[in-house]
C-alpha cells in the first residue's frame, strides 16, 4: 500500500491495531482509515489546542516575556498547549502557574482563535482568570520576565503580541 500523506506526515499502518491504512469516505470526504475488520480507526487530522489567560490585579494585566523562540523577548499573556489528557480550564490554570508563579482560577472565556495550517491546525482559547495568590516570577528559560502592567506601561513595552493586547 502506498504511503497515506497527512500533511508532512505519512503512514502506512494503523496507529491503533497495526492494520493497513487506506482511504474511506467519512463525513463527506476521503480520509485515511484502517482497513482491518473491526478496528474503525479514522484519521481526522492533526490538531492542537492552546490556551492563554488574562489575570488582572489592581487594574494591571499579567504578562510574561518569552524566553524561547519563536518570538523570544516578546511579551504576552501566559499560556501554552493543552495536554491530550487534560481539561482545558486546568491547562490554562497550570500554564499561568508554570509561566508566572500565579495561582488563578478560570472565570470565563474571552475569545477563540482558529488557525488552519499544515501539518497541524490550532485552536487557541483565551480565558479570564481570577487571581488567587502569588507574585509574578519567571524561570529564566521558558520565561525571562513576568509582572503586572498597566495599559499605559503595556503601550510602552516592545514587542507585545497583538493577540495578547486584544485579550487584555
Amino acid at each position: 500500500i502506498p504511503d497515506i500523506s497527512l500533511g508532512e506526515l505519512s503512514m502506512n499502518y494503523c496507529p491503533r491495531c497495526g492494520g493497513k491504512l487506506g482511504m474511506k469516505l467519512d463525513g463527506g470526504r476521503e480520509r485515511p482509515a484502517c482497513l482491518a475488520d473491526g478496528c474503525r480507526f479514522i484519521h481526522f487530522g492533526d490538531h492542537s489546542i492552546g490556551c492563554g489567560g488574562v489575570v488582572i490585579r489592581d487594574g494591571k494585566a499579567l504578562l510574561v516575556q518569552r524566553g524561547i523562540n519563536p518570538n523570544r523577548g516578546a511579551w504576552q499573556i501566559p499560556g501554552g498547549y493543552v495536554e491530550s489528557d487534560e481539561e482545558i480550564a486546568h491547562a490554562v490554570e497550570r500554564e499561568v502557574m508554570e509561566e508566572a508563579g500565579i495561582v488563578a482560577k478560570v472565570s470565563d472565556v474571552i475569545g477563540v482563535r482558529h488557525a488552519v495550517g499544515t501539518p497541524t491546525a490550532n485552536v487557541y482559547v483565551v480565558f479570564r482568570l481570577d487571581l488567587v495568590s502569588g507574585e509574578p516570577r519567571f524561570d529564566g528559560e521558558e520565561t525571562i520576565g513576568a509582572g503586572f502592567y498597566s495599559l499605559e506601561e503595556i503601550s510602552q513595552m516592545d514587542p507585545v503580541q497583538g493577540f495578547s493586547s486584544w485579550a487584555i
